[in-house]
């Protein structure tokens, strides 16, 4: 455990020399401690990933029921096609990978995430923020959350708010929260595994329905 977040943290100690006997013994100073931060505005980086998210939740509502050739012409970006009812884009915000998919029945859109994936550790706590902003800016969109969790499957760093952002990379806790709306679901999680995962999901109501149908129909086949 202790290696792991060690490793994390990318944490090196600089360590002192001992004084010889024959030296005035004087205290060392404390250990210093250097994290990998870059130079980036957590505020202003927080307000684009909210902003981003709110247009992609935007673009799905607004295209829910349509055929693959609307997304293809209304979002930009490096695009992967499975061959089964799924476009997939990659981007990058700030230095982090964002996945953007897009999921179709019956060539109608049922479905759409977004997903930003930690790269480098900017610093401890910064997708806990990415996640409180977004939720912030939704909150303001649809209204308070019909639910809004907060779960810690273990508790080793819930006395430390600063270190939290390391309990979500380990999967120590996670965070959740959930809209209704007229057209379907949206969905707000933060979850971790070795690096931090911001996902947020937007699922038509009629997703369920199509899904069985297009089971009633390959058991007919």
């Amino acid at each position: 455990m202790h290696y792991a977040v060690a490793a994390a943290l990318s944490i090196t100690t600089m360590v002192m020399p001992v004084p010889s006997s024959s030296q005035p013994q004087e205290s060392p100073p404390p250990p210093a401690f250097t994290i990998p931060f870059d130079e980036i505005d957590e505020a202003t980086l927080q307000a684009e990933v909210s902003r981003q998210a709110l247009d992609f939740l935007l673009n799905v509502q607004s295209h829910f029921g349509q055929d693959m050739s609307a997304i293809r012409t209304s979002v930009a970006g490096d695009l992967r096609d499975d061959g089964q009812g799924k476009l997939i884009y990659l981007r990058n915000i700030g230095e982090h990978g964002v996945l953007e998919g897009y999921e179709f029945r019956q060539e109608s859109l049922v479905r759409g995430q977004y997903i930003v994936l930690q790269r480098p550790l900017n610093g401890l706590n910064e997708f806990i923020g990415y996640y409180l902003s977004l939720k912030q800016t939704l909150a303001g969109h649809y209204g308070a959350p019909l639910q809004d969790q907060v779960v810690w499957e273990n508790d080793l760093y819930q006395p430390v708010p600063d270190y939290w952002g390391v309990a979500v990379m380990i999967g120590h806790l996670h965070y959740h929260a959930t809209w209704e709306t007229t057209e379907g679901t949206v969905t707000l999680e933060l979850s971790g595994n070795r690096h931090s995962r911001l996902f947020l999901e937007y699922r038509s109501r009629g997703a369920g329905t199509l899904a069985q149908a297009a089971l009633v129909e390959n058991q007919r086949a």
